[in-house]
């Protein structure tokens, strides 16, 4: 809902309330548009009514394949793709013809698409053939130059030289560090939004934490690992009003993450074809972490998840007034 409805629900309710929309992403193609939902949660913070954005720190990144161009579907030139057998679709994207519709596509992309064209945002995903492993985490924009082609060329032929079975990784939202930056630091978000593995083979956002700490705290310095930390744990739980979690304190649960700050992070998107019918998902590995506790119970010792005769952790369905 709109930030003027979610502030009438709080209102009526006297509880918090949170929004949770790409609109409040950052979007290179309305680069303010985001921050105007902030700052209106914001002026609802200070007329008393708790209204909150979940914020996402890191891109929101979507893995697909030339046999399913799901994210490239919006464009014209990709309507004949809908109509095209999965066994057809190599000597399509090898047309010319194709390729320069599509490139007509991107000099004037339509309302509501999700690629508008900047190659950067177009990553090597895990490939195919050993050969192009090295590949891996290039955006277009880099393949093309190592290759010495127009990027968009180059994203279609390492596809076809790799069958169609090329993941790329598209990251269309939430993808400049400039844009994204004040809104983790905005007073009305909460850096808690992540779909994890929701999703299965389209995208992985598990271990937005991880990577918060990773990128936002070392790489960048955005903000300092105290504060990194905060973000992380006591101030989420203050905004939803958690008793007793977030903060490490005598009498309190103890729920612990040890960690290297030098090391911490995680890994690109990895597929695993461990589903029914030999279905894939996308998953992270974490680095960095030596241990997980929950409720003082050492479930994780940082190499693999511990045997337990049952798990230590309880529902959270206390929250304070």
């Amino acid at each position: 809902g709109t930030p003027d409805m979610m502030e009438s629900i709080v209102e009526a309710n006297g509880r918090p309330a949170y929004i949770s929309t790409v609109l409040t992403m950052y979007n290179e193609a309305n680069p303010g548009l985001g921050l105007t939902y902030y700052d209106r949660c914001a002026q609802a913070l200070d007329r008393g009514h708790e209204l909150y954005i979940l914020t996402s720190c890191q891109p929101l990144s979507f893995d697909f394949t030339l046999t399913d161009p799901y994210v490239l579907l919006s464009h014209s030139a990709f309507d004949i793709v809908k109509k095209t057998p999965t066994e057809a679709l190599a000597p399509l994207y090898a047309d010319p013809a194709f390729r320069q519709a599509f490139r007509d596509n991107l000099r004037q992309p339509r309302t509501g698409i999700l690629f508008l064209g900047n190659w950067n945002h177009i990553e090597v995903g895990p490939t195919a053939l050993p050969e192009h492993h090295e590949l891996e985490g290039l955006s277009m924009v880099a393949l093309g130059q190592r290759w010495g082609k127009d990027p968009l060329d180059a994203f279609f032929d390492l596809a076809l030289a790799e069958n169609l079975q090329t993941h790329f990784v598209g990251k269309f939202f939430q993808n400049v560090d400039d844009g994204v930056a004040p809104l983790l630091k905005h007073r009305a978000g909460v850096v808690t939004l992540s779909d994890a593995g929701a999703h299965l083979s389209y995208m992985c956002d598990a271990g937005f934490g991880l990577h918060f700490l990773a990128h936002w705290v070392r790489d960048t310095g955005h903000f300092s690992l105290t504060e990194g930390i905060r973000k992380l744990t006591s101030e989420p739980a203050q905004r939803f009003r958690i008793p007793e979690r977030g903060r490490l304190v005598e009498g309190a649960p103890a729920d612990l993450l040890l960690f290297d700050p030098a090391t911490v992070g995680i890994s690109k998107p990895i597929p695993r074809q461990d589903l029914p019918g030999g279905g894939t998902r996308m998953v992270r590995e974490s680095r960095g972490v030596h241990g997980v506790w929950v409720n003082g119970v050492l479930v994780h010792d940082g190499h693999d998840y511990v045997t337990l005769d049952h798990g230590p952790g309880q529902v959270l369905d206390r929250f304070d007034a």
